[in-house]
């Protein structure tokens, strides 16, 4: 999705990747909490500007385009982690700062292609279920004091156990996926 012209200084690709690369790293965990922080902030600051030259250009592409609905739930997702409060504990902290480079780095292949299109199939389609029910459902949000998530979602849990399904490219049964045949 290339953007409109947008300054330089307030939209570098270049810089957001490698930022979410230097998060996605290994030897990341050597680094002082201080500085995971700090580069988890430039990211969230990166993310935040992103994705507002990506939704309005997926907006304009044809409603039932791929594309359109690939860098859709991208910016969803990215906005439900940047609403995320920040964790307390610097494992909690590595864990959100990894989660939104992950998503940094497709925001940025959105941008820079107009035909890129995230994993599509019983994945997407499984993603997209629990894309809609979670960032609603105060159940799924709850979090405790380290950033680990407490809440007692049944319907967040049965959608999370189908998506792990689809990646893997399990099929289940009727009898273990009753809820298909709402779908």
């Amino acid at each position: 999705m290339t953007g409109p012209a947008t300054p330089a200084a307030s939209l570098d690709v270049a810089v957001m990747r490698a930022c979410a690369e230097r998060l996605l790293s290994q030897d990341v965990e050597k680094l002082p909490s201080g500085e995971v922080e700090k580069l988890t902030l430039r990211l969230r600051g990166h993310v935040g500007l992103i994705v507002r030259e990506i939704e309005p250009a997926a907006l304009a592409l044809p409603e039932d385009s791929v594309p359109r609905i690939c860098a859709l739930n991208c910016v969803g997702e990215a906005r439900l982690r940047l609403s995320a409060e920040p964790g307390r504990s610097l494992p909690a902290l590595m864990a959100q700062a990894r989660g939104l480079a992950r998503f940094a780095r497709a925001l940025c292949d959105h941008y820079e292609d107009d035909e890129y299109q995230c994993r599509s199939g019983p994945e997407q389609a499984a993603y997209l279920r629990l894309l809609m029910h979670c960032p609603g459902c105060r159940d799924c949000r709850a979090v405790d004091d380290d950033g680990k998530a407490v809440g007692a979602c049944a319907t967040g849990d049965r959608l999370y156990k189908e998506y792990r399904l689809a990646r893997r490219g399990s099929v289940l049964s009727r009898e273990e996926a009753p809820w298909e045949s709402e779908v």
